[in-house]
């Protein structure tokens, strides 16, 4: 079965028409198992209306690196690096951070009040910065051979939290509300674990000089990288 998923990713996953690219790039889903269809959906999280599947990306596809399923120098992994960077990176104080995913709806509204999903009206509302997708970021560069960038990383990561060393899940990206300042925790959970343990996963991989928790029955398999 997981020779199968993995012979399957790039026709399940890939798309070469979407318009983000000329070239092929992965999406972040597809509704149909079909990434050449418009396919549409509804993001779900205070999103209103339908998205066509081939305009929607996120960092899930570095995944296929760490876990050994794809290599680092992959073309369409290359590109969809690019994609991303473009679609959903942004510059902040503290170093390059990403959104979770093309329109995300989960965070706050516009003016920073609170998120909620039972307006009796649709309310939109806006998913920010997550520093846990520094992380996975660093772990990718590390397997691609630049360990430098890597480590400035985890100094990103670090530099996000507040006063009492505590890691949010989001930070304010550069729409941040009036008082707010990019970079900075905004009301979402604080300290996040998650951020917390992708922190230290960063740290401890540097240290080894590859991600430590790559599996390497994986690696082995599918990109002979024993």
């Amino acid at each position: 079965m997981a020779d199968e998923w993995a012979s399957k990713v790039e026709e399940w996953t890939l798309t070469s028409t979407g318009p983000l690219s000329p070239d092929p790039y992965y999406l972040r889903l597809t509704k149909d198992g079909n990434p050449d269809a418009g396919t549409t959906y509804n993001l779900g999280d205070n999103n209103i209306g339908e998205v066509d599947q081939r305009t929607v990306v996120d960092l899930s596809f570095l995944e296929l690196v760490r876990l050994g399923i794809r290599p680092a120098d992959d073309p369409a992994v290359r590109n969809t690096i690019s994609v991303v960077d473009r679609e959903l990176g942004e510059r902040t104080p503290v170093g390059q951070l990403w959104h979770r995913f093309t329109g995300d709806g989960y965070g706050e509204q516009a003016n920073g009040g609170p998120w909620n999903v039972n307006w009796p009206t649709p309310t939109r509302t806006y998913g920010r910065l997550w520093p846990i997708l520094a992380g996975e970021r660093g772990e990718y560069e590390l397997l691609a051979g630049d360990p430098h960038t890597a480590r400035t990383r985890l100094s990103t990561i670090a530099g996000t939290a507040n006063a009492a060393l505590m890691l949010p899940e989001q930070v304010w990206d550069n729409a941040a509300p009036l008082g707010a300042r990019p970079g900075t925790g905004t009301t979402s959970a604080t300290p996040l674990v998650w951020t917390h343990a992708q922190y230290v996963r960063l740290a401890w991989s540097l240290a080894q000089g590859h991600p430590v928790e790559r599996p390497s029955v994986v690696a082995c398999r599918y990109t002979k990288s024993c």
